[in-house]
């Protein structure tokens, strides 16, 4: 994924009518071991935002942006579909 995208989809995260997928779906365990390994994954928009939205929304309320550069540098290997 390009960073062009990633910015794209953190718009989308941060939208108000962005309704994420829950945290437990197993749509996202296609992220599982992302941090750990080098493979290539195959996401969607909608995964890559519920992941934005469930790893660097914070219960404030507030944005965790350091972990937001993390998951932009995984992102590196998402490959997008759709």
């Amino acid at each position: 994924m390009k960073r062009q995208e990633f910015k794209q989809i953190v718009k989308l995260a941060v939208s108000e009518s962005f309704e994420p997928l829950s945290y437990f779906s197993h749509e996202l365990t296609v992220f599982g071991g992302c941090a750990l390994d080098k493979k290539r994954r195959f996401v969607t928009r909608e995964q890559v935002a519920s992941l934005i939205v469930h790893h660097c929304l914070t219960f404030a309320g507030t944005w965790d942006f350091a972990e937001l550069e993390e998951l932009e540098g995984y992102s590196k290997r998402f490959d997008l579909v759709n």
